[in-house]
């Protein structure tokens, strides 16, 4: 009887340490699971918070000051992304307007960017500006960087004042009360007689 408790006490300390063995394993790989995922977490966590990414069809964006609409845009589609704070538009159509809510211009432009920090407008390709009087300017990239700020029309500029005159150019800046306007560079300018 005594051998059948000694080999008892053995098969029950044989089956602690294999116990033991087991839960010590278990324990390692999890600790050392979470210490190996914990980076990528804070990864996925980072991203998730702190770059947000949004693709908009039909955006409509309005900047006002003290009530009064400075200019509007409306784009078929959007994305926006966080990480500079830029919006990228399909097929623009806007105004500007004036302090009197008049519209003072018109715009139209296949792509264009949206700097929420800056407040500024890029448009490209295929850019048409036209003004109240029907003064229309074709370039290949329009900057707007604000009501009280020069307008900057690049690459391949086309200002034509209608029943008046054709004036083309490499670069152009269109003064921001819409009144006036500088060609840069070589030009050519055809007069209407």
């Amino acid at each position: 009887m005594a051998l059948k408790n000694l080999i008892k006490n053995k098969k029950n300390i044989l089956y602690i340490i294999i116990f033991s063995v087991i839960v010590i394993a278990c324990l390692w790989a999890f600790i050392s699971a979470g210490m190996i995922t914990k980076s990528f977490k804070t990864k996925i966590i980072d991203q998730t918070y702190k770059n947000k990414e949004a693709n908009i069809e039909s955006v409509l964006v309005t900047e006002t000051k003290d009530g009064q609409k400075l200019w509007e845009l409306y784009a078929d589609t959007g994305m926006y992304t966080d990480i500079d704070n830029i919006v990228l538009l399909e097929n623009l159509l806007g105004n500007f307007y004036d302090e009197k809510n008049e519209v003072k211009a018109s715009f139209k432009a296949d792509k264009g960017t949206y700097n929420a920090t800056s407040k500024q407008i890029i448009l490209y390709d295929n850019v048409v500006l036209v003004y109240y009087d029907g003064t229309n300017i074709n370039a290949e990239r329009i900057i707007y960087s604000g009501k009280d700020k020069d307008i900057l029309a690049q690459g391949n500029v086309r200002i034509e004042k209608p029943n008046e005159a054709v004036v083309i150019g490499n670069n152009a800046i269109l003064k921001g009360d819409y009144s006036d306007f500088h060609i840069e560079g070589r030009t050519k300018t055809q007069f209407y007689m």
